[in-house]
């Protein structure tokens, strides 16, 4: 393949009636202490998440045209646990099934992880009805909601993905704030599952940005299906391009090109890329990565970026389509 083919493999797509009341209202509260004096979070609730509305994927259809981005990941993040009370909105099963249909309505360009907290009491019901979708391929797992990886209760969860060589995308982020116990998603705590299923397939979810990157590099390095995935990279890569370009670099030499994941993170809407425009940006910018830069020799070669910015996803995803 070329760089000319490029996957996001990290991006989302929703409507804020899809998402758990208790997750939305932590949301309320996040935003009104973000500015003093604060403001009441039941104020904000109505408007929470409106902004990052595109149910039926058309604004993403949009912007992937744009960006000439062939195809999508979506990371289903089971939100319904540490979200209580759900309210009305959709239980987890429905969610998948949800995601199952958008990517039945824009065949050969959606994918899907599937979303899974294995504290449910029915998570192995919920964990076969989902990977049993068409275009699931994978599973996403969100420890940071309040459940340890290494439980010994969940470890049958990690034996059915290794079984059914399917990978696991895991957060693995310090970004969250209320509700979540971030310290769950370290990537330590991620090296340490791997350790106990060294053949299970791993996306370090935003390769520990910002404060846990080189953890993350470290605590990748070694493991034969470990990947680090760059979504919300684009931040760093937008305020000070050298650095990122330093970074990368660090991780190809240290882990190897061939083990480095394109994705954006972009939950698109009215108020959030809605034609493409931090896209197209973002994809840019990786691209420039093969070329040089103010004096600076490229970081990877046209083979090499290939690999990043579509290869290794169709490859870890089993995007057969785009193969």
């Amino acid at each position: 393949m070329t760089a000319d083919l490029v996957i996001d493999a990290h991006m989302h797509v929703w409507d804020p009636s899809w998402l758990p009341e208790g997750l939305r209202l932590a949301w309320a509260r996040q935003g009104a202490g973000r500015r003093f004096p604060e403001r009441d979070p039941q104020d904000l609730l109505p408007r929470v998440a409106t902004g990052e509305s595109d149910p039926d994927a058309t604004m993403t259809m949009r912007a992937f045209d744009r960006a000439g981005v062939a195809g999508g990941l979506i990371p289903v993040v089971d939100w319904t646990i540490v979200g209580r009370p759900a309210g009305e909105h959709l239980p987890i099963g429905r969610f998948n099934r949800q995601y199952e249909e958008l990517c039945t309505t824009h065949e050969g360009r959606l994918f899907f992880a599937a979303g899974i907290d294995p504290r449910h009491d029915d998570a192995r019901e919920l964990f076969e009805a989902s990977v049993a979708h068409p275009h699931c391929r994978g599973v996403k797992l969100y420890p940071a909601a309040g459940w340890d990886l290494r439980d010994p209760a969940h470890g049958w969860l990690f034996e059915a993905l290794v079984e059914r060589e399917l990978p696991a995308v895991i957060h693995c982020s310090p970004l969250g704030g209320d509700p979540l116990q971030t310290v769950r998603s370290r990537p330590a705590e991620v090296a340490a599952l791997l350790a106990q299923h060294p053949t299970l397939r791993v996306s370090f979810a935003h390769a520990g940005i910002e404060a846990w990157w080189a953890e993350a590099l470290d605590c990748a390095t070694g493991w034969q299906h470990a990947y680090l995935e760059l979504s919300l990279w684009q931040r760093l890569a937008a305020r000070d391009y050298r650095e990122f370009r330093h970074r990368v670099r660090l991780m190809r030499d240290q882990l190897g090109a061939h083990r480095l994941v394109f994705g954006s993170d972009i939950v698109r809407g009215v108020k959030h890329d809605p034609e493409g425009e931090d896209l197209a940006r973002w994809v840019d910018m990786a691209r420039g990565l093969a070329a040089p830069y103010e004096g600076d020799p490229a970081v990877l070669s046209r083979e090499e970026l290939a690999l990043f910015v579509a290869d290794n996803a169709v490859r870890l995803f089993d995007l057969k389509e785009f193969a």
